[in-house]
């Protein structure tokens, strides 16, 4: 009787185990290139999967100036929106740049960012994952239950390029394809990301949460100069509202500096004008001019005057009759003593700030 019972106690057990082992391979983890499956977001229409996650198009090499292509090498802003039942995901990359930089964490140049909305839901909710950098990057999100329903948007790294990537799941995985007209960004270091924690708190991911449209971020580090090339890429999108957010990259220093801007001011204005008349076209104050509390004169006086250049440059179009282009003021913004990590680039805080401004006047052009 004992050994009876003792080979029907193993025969269970082993039976048990042939079960675990099925169970175990058909929730074998797939993975997704996402590259191959045309699920980047966040980018011109031009753009293809042989131009790889970069944010210009390959037929722009020759025409612009190499600082500014590097940088459009950066995925700054491009982002993945899926859907899963599974409770769980992992994803592995690779990017060709420095994880980090003195005044800007590995988190925010290198890693990822991880956004969830249910259907009826307006606001987004957050996934933090566990992260591992080194040669191949890995972050790995879990512990957020079964969200079959719920939309997930990724953020890919602000600061660095990525050379490949795979999200890798034990269960479905469906990208969303659908797009929407953008909000067209153009503009600095600020705008690029600069120096946000983590990819989702740049300030123009910040602020695509809170609309239906797709953000294309055209920031180039040092680089956001109202050049000509980038104007006429960005003319033959057909956006929703086009920004122009440069001013903290253009100098008025010497003796031609002031028409120097508002000849550019002018020059962008006209170019987009020229295939989109009516669309509406924002162009921001340098954010860290007249900072409350901030004691460094020189930087102030030269944030100051260029944005009083600006100003003065819109202020005459509107003057014109374009009754479709605005002027968002650094009292608008309202940064103040805490919200930049050095002279000009927000922090997480700040960030907010300047999130929080284009959304509220976003929201009054389109609504």
């Amino acid at each position: 009787m004992f050994k009876l019972l003792k080979h029907w106690k193993e025969s269970f057990l082993s039976s048990l185990f042939c079960m675990l082992l099925l169970i175990a391979s058909a929730q074998e983890i797939k993975w997704h290139d996402v590259l191959k499956e045309s699920a980047l977001k966040g980018r011109v229409k031009p753009i293809g999967a042989h131009d790889g996650y970069a944010r210009l198009p390959l037929a722009l090499k020759g025409e612009v100036r190499d600082a500014v292509w590097n940088l459009g090498q950066d995925a700054a802003g491009v982002y993945v929106e899926f859907k899963t039942s599974a409770a769980s995901f992992s994803i592995r990359y690779q990017v060709a740049g420095g994880l980090n930089m003195p005044h800007m964490p590995t988190t925010g140049v290198s890693g990822l960012d991880l956004y969830t909305k249910a259907p009826n839901e307006k606001e987004w909710n957050w996934i933090h994952g566990k992260y591992s950098f080194k040669d191949t990057i890995g972050y790995t999100y879990e512990d957020f239950g079964s969200l079959s329903g719920n939309i997930f948007r990724l953020y890919l790294p602000l600061y660095n390029s990525v050379k490949w990537m795979e999200i890798g799941v034990a269960g479905d995985l469906n990208f969303i394809h659908q797009k929407s007209k953008p909000i067209i960004v153009y503009g600095t270091s600020i705008a690029q990301g600069a120096c946000a924690s983590r990819p989702g708190l740049g300030w123009t991911n910040w602020m695509g949460r809170n609309f239906d449209h797709d953000v294309v971020n055209l920031a180039f580090s040092g680089n956001g100069r109202l050049e000509q090339p980038i104007l006429d890429l960005i003319k033959q999108e057909d956006a929703a509202v086009f920004i122009l957010d440069c001013i903290p990259n253009l100098s008025v220093a010497g003796e031609d500096g002031k028409d120097k801007l508002t000849g550019l001011i002018n020059n962008a204005v006209k170019t987009i004008r020229e295939k989109h008349p009516k669309t509406p076209i924002v162009i921001a104050a340098h954010s860290s001019s007249e900072v409350p509390g901030v004691f460094n004169m020189k930087t102030n006086a030269d944030y100051q005057s260029r944005s009083r250049v600006a100003e003065k440059a819109v202020k005459a179009l509107q003057g014109q009759g374009d009754k479709n282009l605005y002027w968002l003021s650094e009292k608008e913004i309202g940064l103040d003593r805490n919200s930049t990590v050095d002279y000009a680039h927000p922090n997480d805080y700040g960030m907010e700030k300047i999130a929080a401004a284009y959304t509220k006047l976003l929201k009054s052009i389109l609504k």
